[in-house]
């Protein structure tokens, strides 16, 4: 029989009562994000320091969130702590050379085994969230209830991921691993301390998106776009990193490549959304309405791919190579070079 801490009991209790999960569907209301604004270098500090201190901000908060969640706080728990791995992810891609293979690979693989051990609860909330958001926007292409069994199913798994969280103690396990991950960042080294530390991997991060973009309008299907959202994630997180170097463009470029994710992001739902569907025709009461469902799937992601390729244009209109040359000057302009560590 599985252990179960006393706190997990207690979460588990509120589960059975029915407090985990609200029956309507539409997500939680987004709680205060304090991490976002730390999330920044800072002039007066090396660019080691600073990413030691912005990523590990965002660990040390999800820690404490984990430390002390109650049933009803566990949603916005796993969701919150996701978009800080997240975050923390992009600011070890982005220090990748700088702190060598031997750091990077390890790291790598412990954050995504923490966002792993919370990936089926966000799972299971994203599907009737993107159900939610398509029967809303397309409510005239739809059969009226011809999803109410879908919809029920899909509550119902997302209830069970919850408590299968709670019942593993999940909750106290990723609050330790999220402690001792940001334990771990304090002790990062970093092969210099000034702009040309990070510059190889910007530079990888912006030509990896700007090719995956390329290829993505030749061949625009599920798994190109897909590829071209989670380079468009890193280039976001980089240029929050970054503002310092020239707030007003770099603000631009965080929010043009942060509306090209959630583009690519929302597209992403709808396909995963339309691969359960099709593996469970069982959950419609007639395939009239499934299939009515899957054709306007299919209209929602077309029309969410030519506008994120439309953006993607926009992000990536620079060529690598001038790209981060413009964000290096600004930099050393602003922020000013760093002394070298002795």
């Amino acid at each position: 029989m599985t252990n179960v801490s006393p706190s997990s009991r207690t979460l588990i209790g509120a589960a059975a009562a029915g407090t985990i999960a609200a029956a309507d569907p539409s997500p939680p209301p987004a709680p205060p994000d304090p991490g976002r604004r730390c999330y920044r270098l800072q002039p007066g500090e090396t660019i080691p320091d600073g990413i030691r201190r912005a990523a590990g901000a965002q660990l040390a908060e999800a820690a404490d969130d984990f430390a002390a969640v109650s049933a009803a706080e566990l949603e916005a728990a796993v969701h919150a702590t996701r978009k800080r791995i997240k975050r923390v992810r992009a600011a070890l891609r982005l220090s990748r050379s700088a702190i060598g293979e031997h750091t990077y690979a390890p790291e790598k693989r412990q954050l995504q085994a923490i966002a792993g051990q919370l990936s089926s609860a966000r799972d299971a909330r994203v599907l009737l969230e993107t159900l939610t958001a398509l029967e809303e926007r397309c409510a005239d292409a739809l059969p009226e209830r011809g999803t109410i069994e879908l919809r029920a199913r899909l509550r119902d798994e997302h209830e069970r991921t919850l408590e299968a969280l709670l019942a593993e103690g999940l909750d106290q396990t990723t609050a330790q691993a999220l402690g001792e991950a940001h334990v771990r960042i304090t002790q990062w080294t970093f092969d210099g301390d000034d702009f040309r530390t990070i510059k190889p991997e910007l530079r990888r991060i912006y030509s990896r998106g700007r090719r995956l973009l390329r290829e993505a309008r030749s061949e625009p299907d599920a798994e190109h776009l897909h590829d071209c959202r989670k380079r468009a994630k890193d280039l976001w997180h980089a240029a929050q990193l970054l503002r310092a170097a020239h707030p007003k463009r770099m603000k631009r470029l965080s929010r043009r490549a942060h509306k090209l994710a959630d583009l690519l992001g929302d597209h992403h739902d709808l396909s995963v959304l339309r691969d359960y569907v099709e593996v469970h025709p069982h959950h419609f009461e007639d395939m009239a309405s499934r299939d009515a469902l899957l054709l306007t799937i299919d209209r929602r992601r077309d029309a969410l791919g030519r506008r994120a390729l439309k953006v993607g244009r926009g992000v990536y209109k620079r060529s690598p190579k001038k790209f981060v040359n413009r964000v290096e000057r600004g930099w050393r302009k602003r922020v000013g070079p760093q002394p070298q560590t002795a």
